[in-house]
């Protein structure tokens, strides 16, 4: 059953996450505890890096992350 998405709150989600994609690149290559977490955690590791990513739009990414993680089991 396909998750029903509203496009313009995607588009807000794809936006923020390219935004932040230099910083959390950066964050990640800063140490190998980053970077572990990261692979372990991403949305974790996304807060902990303190990107400025809107929290309501976090929520959004752990629930898209939730649904593929259920889908791929």
């Amino acid at each position: 059953m396909p998750l029903s998405r509203s496009p313009v709150k995607d588009d807000c989600l794809l936006r923020a996450l390219f935004e932040c994609e230099q910083k959390l690149h950066e964050w990640i290559h800063r140490s190998a505890h980053n970077a572990i977490w990261f692979a372990k955690d991403p949305i974790g590791a996304i807060r902990a890096a303190n990107l400025d990513m809107d929290e309501a739009l976090l929520m959004e990414l752990e629930s898209v992350a939730s649904g593929i993680a259920v889908k791929l089991k």
